[in-house]
């Protein structure tokens, strides 16, 4: 049984792996000269590759029962142990986050690599992939530049559209199409929010700040998430980990053409209200609303927000003015902006959509229409926050549908 591996990322040396160990001769296919490339950059380079609080609810996919069941065949317990067993113990971080005890993604991509060595799994990298054929008598037809391929078995690894330069350039995306499998289209994921207020003043003021805060997802006027971290003020709208992890519902919301908005309190860290305002308003160094706002928040973004409130740094004020009072707690505690799209994809950590888990045929992660193909990672429908839910999706996804391909039996 020989089995094609295309793409060489965490979940195609996984899958690549459990092929090999299941019997199967097992070729890895990597189209930038070395493989794990996108690994290196998971978790700010920390490598945060599963999560003991690992909520199942939380992926974004056509199929979430599909998910739940392989993640429950699959737990953090199980990757850990994964790892383990290839020389990386763990280390838990931010109330359960893993990573390897080095705090170093080449640990893992190292341990890898020496496992895809040991199981005698041939690697070639710089070899760009063309297009796949299924062969009447079974088995598939691989074009690359040089001379084509056969395989009994393919599995598609290829990541999917975020971070071009890593590989993730969306070509397996292409092939799936090609194969007759329905896509949900690729969207940027865990990634910058722009908002329609992108060329007002505001941000052209403000671009640049970094603060803590305290957001809220607004949907439809519901609230659908809240994070709380530092935010990053851009020319466009909101960045940072507190951003990325709303922007998967948000893009969903987006997508859905539902309005969509983010809510931002800039004093979470303590009671900012009408009350608290108006005491501020009240005392001898409030002769204007500049002086209100010192030490408060950086005097830029102090200056923005009272522009858009239709106010300015300037502005005199009296004691006792409640309506002032009422009207800076809500700039600086509940401040609404309309959000329009989400940052490009060489901004994203990941993609959303991909191809749809109805097509596939059970959890062996094989292709009902395409006997014989396999798929694992992130080219499928399933994108999660931050916190190690991407990586746990792409070895476990890679786990089950590499045992699969070397030991299914596949009917034409």
């Amino acid at each position: 049984m020989k089995v094609l591996v295309l793409g060489g990322g965490p979940a195609g040396m996984t899958a690549a792996l459990a092929a090999a160990r299941a019997g199967a001769e097992v070729l890895l296919l990597e189209q930038n000269e070395r493989i794990g490339k996108k690994l290196l950059l998971t978790g700010n380079g920390k490598c945060n590759y599963t999560n003991l609080e690992l909520d199942v609810a939380r992926y974004d996919t056509d199929s979430p029962d599909f998910v739940r069941e392989l993640i429950k065949r699959y737990p953090p317990k199980t990757i850990i142990r994964f790892l383990e067993e290839l020389g990386v113990p763990p280390l838990s971080r931010h109330g359960g986050w893993i990573y390897p005890h080095a705090e170093q993604a080449a640990a893992v991509l190292n341990a890898l690599r020496a496992a895809l060595e040991r199981e005698k799994v041939a690697v070639r990298t710089g070899i760009r992939i063309l297009g796949i054929q299924r062969e009447k008598k079974g088995g598939f037809r691989i074009r690359t530049e040089e001379k084509p391929l056969y395989a009994d078995r393919v599995m598609l690894a290829l990541g999917g559209s975020a971070l071009a330069k890593t590989g993730s350039d969306g070509s397996g995306f292409r092939y799936a199409e090609e194969l007759g499998l329905k896509l949900e289209a690729p969207r940027p994921a865990l990634c910058p929010l722009r908002s329609t207020e992108r060329e007002n003043p505001f941000f052209r003021t403000a671009q640049g700040v970094r603060v803590p805060a305290e957001l809220t997802l607004l949907v439809d006027n519901a609230v659908r998430g809240k994070e709380s971290g530092e935010l990053q003020l851009t020319k466009e709208g909101f960045s940072g980990i507190a951003v990325f992890q709303l922007s998967l519902v948000a893009g969903r919301a987006l997508a859905e053409k539902r309005k969509t908005e983010l809510c931002i309190n800039f004093l979470a860290d303590f009671t900012a209200d009408t009350d608290f305002f108006a005491r501020r308003l009240s005392m001898p160094f409030a002769t204007d609303l500049e002086a209100v706002g010192n030490g408060l928040v950086p005097k830029n973004l102090w200056g923005a927000l009272l522009r858009r409130a239709a106010l300015t740094p300037q502005q005199a004020v009296k004691r006792g003015d409640w309506e002032l009072a009422k009207k800076l707690s809500e700039a600086l505690t509940a401040s609404r902006f309309t959000l329009q799209g989400l940052g490009s994809l060489e901004k994203a950590q990941v993609s959303a959509g991909g191809i749809a888990l109805s097509e596939l045929s059970g959890q062996s992660l094989s292709f009902r229409r395409v006997p014989g193909l396999y798929a694992a990672g992130e080219i499928l429908n399933v994108t999660g926050p931050c916190g190690g839910y991407n990586l746990h999706w792409c070895f476990a996804s890679g786990l089950s549908a590499g045992q699969s391909a070397a030991s299914d039996e596949v009917r034409i």
